[in-house]
């Protein structure tokens, strides 16, 4: 029983879950990065003779996640699968910036939320994506994509 090396290990893939659907899409490789922000709302008073106006907290913003980006190549996931779908995840990305259909009421148009895995001894939330953005490459030799879902 030899020692396995950091490098041969694999760190679990992160995993989105369409809360309203029950849907879900496991990435195909981590993202490289994630950054958290939180904004807090302050109201500006005007006292008249100060030279700058005074801060009063007011609320903290939602929690957001300026940046999480996804990359997607036809040609590596090839090799794992034998005819990959990798518009299938463009697709499930794009199902949720909408309602869902036949929505009737106020809560039933909101938007979906998701559920993000990555891994679960790491990080979870739940959330909406409110901008999703793609970009492709590498036309010639195999589809190549990357999503910035924000």
């Amino acid at each position: 029983m030899g020692l396995e090396s950091v490098a041969d290990r694999r760190p679990p893939k992160a995993i989105l879950v369409n809360v309203s659907t029950g849907e879900d899409k496991e990435v195909l490789f981590n993202p490289t990065q994630l950054g958290e922000k939180i904004s807090v709302n302050y109201n500006r008073l005007a006292v008249p003779g100060l030279s700058h106006q005074v801060l009063q907290y007011q609320s903290t913003g939602n929690t957001t996640i300026p940046s999480l980006e996804f990359y997607l190549d036809k040609y590596v996931a090839a090799r794992n699968e034998e005819d990959p779908d990798i518009l299938d995840f463009k697709r499930f990305l794009q199902a949720l910036t909408v309602p869902p259909a036949g929505a009737e009421d106020i809560l039933g148009g909101a938007p979906p939320r998701v559920l993000v895995i990555w891994p679960a001894e790491l990080f979870t939330l739940e959330c909406v994506i409110t901008d999703v953005e793609f970009e492709y490459r590498q036309f010639s030799v195999c589809l190549l994509y990357t999503s910035d879902a924000a």
